[in-house]
């Protein structure tokens, strides 16, 4: 329950990918690197011929195939262009993906993917290594990267963007946020040099999906399951509900609409779990909906402050109204309402989809604000909020906690499992050691932050 700084930790690594140094045989049913033949010359009205070279060809990188080879034709005729896969980096070079591909171009040989000579390498293989690998290597040789891979741009985005600009050619991510809902291209060209207020939203379409169906009464393993069914959550789903997940993505928001090193935002973060069936009761309760809110915010003399958390929200608000897997941004640009964007925020089809609309975007995508922008940075945030803190405990008891530790209590409610109570403003670190003192006593406590009208009413 104590918050916690950003992390982004390795993902397993790959071994099942093959390093052969030169003059070493090859292991037998590896595929040779068939030699790269020139695309013959075409006429001046022909589609330009841009070559893919794409890693990984998982739940993302196979719909990726399968929307490059359904939407051929349309691409040509519209951006006059004609995408060509020339080379896929997978595991198994043997399984039977039923894509639209030939058996050639598949290896499983990470030397020789990364010696091929394509035009666009796009990285789907997800984690840390050999993502980062494969990223270094595409951008120092001049060749442009796409990826939806939000730990690799967290852990290692000014990285990537010093190599891309040095190297001359682009790297591009607005797939790795959102899903489909159009964030980061948002902030990159309408919002253009504006600084927003704030940037806040739902940011994981996994655990909006899975507490959508706690609402509905699912228990949280059944919630999981049909998640994993649908192609929504992975077998170990532990980051979409701690959090990281989200915090990630947050961290690469900080970075375009304010210029903060994705390394160096301060996210205060806070899990889902445990404690998440319990908070989905009570906001029920209240007549409101549990949200897990990423959000930066400016404070003024250029600080920005980063947040990702449960959140009770108003049911009737837009967030309250976001449910199963759709995404929402809310920027708040001073214009009196916020700019909204939204969409399904996880499963492959919709990742596919923003990774076409990163592949069609053939100039060099603008990430960094640049030395003459105004320069901010982060901070811890400071400011009171109102917490729903819960425990198992009576009413009278928890109460009572609240009070010994100096907390005004504007509301209790009570479940089966015990009692909440709504504080009074109060700081994160004050909040934290009031559950912390919950926490000496056994009583189980979880806690949300609380955005509701201000309640006066107590209730027994």
């Amino acid at each position: 329950m104590t918050p916690q700084q950003l992390q982004i930790e390795p993902a397993p690594a790959l071994d099942s990918f093959h390093f052969f140094p030169p003059g070493s045989r090859r292991h037998n049913g590896t595929p040779r690197l068939a030699r790269h033949e020139s695309p013959k010359a075409e006429s001046p009205s022909s589609p330009r011929t841009i070559r893919i070279a794409l890693a990984g060809c998982g739940v993302v990188g196979g719909g990726l195939v399968r929307l490059l080879h359904e939407s051929a034709p349309a691409i040509a005729a519209r951006f006059g262009v004609r995408f060509e896969l020339t080379r896929v980096l997978v595991r198994d070079v043997l399984r039977d993906r039923q894509l639209p591909l030939e058996q050639r171009l598949f290896t499983n040989e990470l030397d020789s993917f990364l010696g091929h000579d394509a035009d666009v390498v796009i990285e789907a293989v997800g984690g840390e290594e050999p993502a980062r690998t494969i990223a270094c290597a595409a951008l120092k040789r001049g060749k442009k990267l796409i990826t939806a891979n939000k730990e690799l741009v967290a852990a290692h985005g000014s990285t990537l963007s010093t190599l891309a600009l040095e190297n001359d050619t682009g790297l591009d991510f607005g797939a790795a946020v959102g899903g489909s809902a159009p964030v980061i291209s948002t902030l990159r060209d309408l919002v253009g040099a504006s600084t927003p207020l704030s940037v806040r939203g739902i940011l994981n379409g996994t655990s909006n999906f899975v507490i959508s169906l706690l609402e509905r009464g699912a228990s949280l393993d059944s919630a999981l399951a049909s998640a994993r069914k649908r192609g929504l959550a992975e077998a170990d789903c532990t980051r979409d509900l701690d959090g990281r997940d989200a915090a990630a993505k947050l961290a690469i928001i900080g970075w375009i609409a304010f210029g903060i090193q994705p390394i160096d935002l301060k996210v205060r973060r806070t899990s889902l779990i445990p404690g998440l069936e319990r908070l989905v009761r009570l906001a029920g309760i209240l007549e409101s909906r549990l949200r897990f809110v990423a959000e930066c915010t400016q404070l003024g003399e250029n600080r920005v402050a980063a947040t990702a958390e449960p959140v009770i929200v108003d049911s009737l608000s837009s967030f309250g109204r976001t449910c199963l897997e759709e995404n929402r941004v809310e920027l708040d640009l001073g214009w009196g309402l916020p700019l909204s964007v939204s969409g399904p925020g996880a499963g492959g089809k919709p990742t596919a989809a923003a990774l076409l609309s990163d592949l069609l975007r053939l100039e060099s995508p603008p990430n960094d604000r640049g030395s003459g922008a105004a320069q901010f940075y982060s901070v811890t945030d400071p400011r009171p909020h109102r917490w729903l803190v819960a425990a198992e405990q009576d009413a009278a008891s928890l109460q009572h906690s609240a009070n010994a530790a100096g907390f005004g209590v504007e509301r209790v409610v009570t479940d089966l499992v015990g009692a909440a109570v709504i504080t009074a403003p109060a700081t994160w670190e004050r909040a934290q050691s009031f559950v912390a003192a919950l926490e000496a006593t056994r009583a189980e406590p979880c806690i949300a932050r609380y955005e509701r009208e201000s309640e006066t009413e107590v209730l027994q």
